[in-house]
C-alpha cells in the first residue's frame, strides 16, 4: 500500500483531486501474476 500513497501523492501537485482505483484479483496457486503482467506488457511495448 505504500506505493499506492507515493503515487497518489505524487499526482496530487497536478490537480485538486485525485481518483484511484485499485483492483486486485488474487487466486490460490499462481504466484508471479503482478511480474509477470509487466514483463508482457513491456515485450509489448518494446514492439
Amino acid at each position: 500500500m505504500d506505493v499506492v500513497k507515493r503515487a497518489t501523492e505524487a499526482v496530487a501537485s497536478f490537480g485538486t483531486r485525485v481518483s484511484l482505483v485499485l483492483k486486485a484479483d488474487i487466486r490460490p496457486g499462481h504466484t508471479g501474476e503482478l511480474d509477470g503482467k509487466v514483463e508482457r506488457l513491456e515485450a509489448a511495448l518494446g514492439d
